[in-house]
């Protein structure tokens, strides 16, 4: 290989080279997205149908990913809601229809409150307004749910008596007086005795993996057919060069259909 062809070829073996970096780097973000995906996955499975514990043995201590080693898991409560004080969760849909998550404060036998999300309520034909809020009175209950993180702030404009997310903070702000639980919230699994008209419970959290391997996979795959395609143009290139300096045969093309009325035309 002379210096003229290292010269015209470098710069694209330098494209190449950069672009299958970048492909190699997308290809590492999807798996470790993957990998991110499968933990929470198996914390569902684990958790998610476990034998209830009390309140007091929640650890709530962070493990891998940020996530947290009783989340998704069945807790026991005993108590009585705090109906007063309840809120609305906004722009939640729910197979693809408009609505509302239900938060209501728990106070347990032994003082502590807990957000509960007791489940989804469909918008009106007002969409910013429940179709019906149905509230739990404040009799004494028996309640299963399971744990769940709080949300981050959603960082829009605050509208007065609804949330943009389940953010346990903003909601302790409004109400101090009850020094809410904030480290976490409930997610209602069954209540006893039940409400006439409780909200819609939220379904059980998808354990698909998503596209994130197939997609890993094609960038890989990118990145070594642009080698490929990098070989594929400098054999041809240097086939041509030969040719031209009659140091090899030229190489006779396959007659085509194409290539037949090629020539006609070229005849006529």
């Amino acid at each position: 290989m002379n210096l003229q062809t290292i010269r015209r070829w470098a710069p694209w073996l330098a494209l190449v080279v950069l672009f299958a970096i970048a492909t190699t780097l997308l290809s590492w973000w999807q798996f470790s997205r993957r990998e991110e995906r499968v933990e929470k996955i198996n914390q569902v499975i684990e958790n998610y149908e476990a034998d209830a514990i009390d309140l007091a043995a929640v650890s709530w201590v962070e493990i891998a990913g940020g996530l947290r080693a009783d989340e998704w898991k069945p807790v026991n409560l005993q108590g009585s809601y705090l109906p007063e004080d309840s809120i609305l969760v906004r722009n939640r849909p729910l197979s693809g229809s408009p609505g509302f998550l239900q938060l209501v404060p728990f106070r347990t036998t032994t003082g502590e409150v807990l957000v509960i999300e007791r489940g989804w309520i469909p918008a009106g034909s007002d969409i910013k307004e429940p179709l019906l809020n149905p509230l739990p009175t404040n009799e004494s209950k028996q309640l299963v749910v399971r744990l769940r993180q709080g949300e981050s702030d959603s960082g829009k404009d605050a509208v007065a008596g609804r949330l943009d997310t389940i953010d346990l903070n903003e909601y302790s702000a409004l109400h101090p007086e009850l020094d809410l639980e904030t480290r976490f919230y409930g997610r209602l699994a069954s209540e006893t005795p039940k409400g006439s008209e409780p909200p819609i419970p939220q379904p059980k959290p998808s354990l698909d993996e998503g596209n994130h391997l197939s997609y890993a996979l094609q960038w890989l795959l990118f990145g070594i057919m642009a080698f490929g395609a990098f070989l594929l143009a400098y054999r041809n290139d240097k086939r041509l060069r030969l040719e031209e300096q009659g140091l090899i045969e030229k190489r006779i093309q396959k007659r085509t259909q194409a290539s037949d009325d090629a020539a006609f035309e070229d005849q006529n």
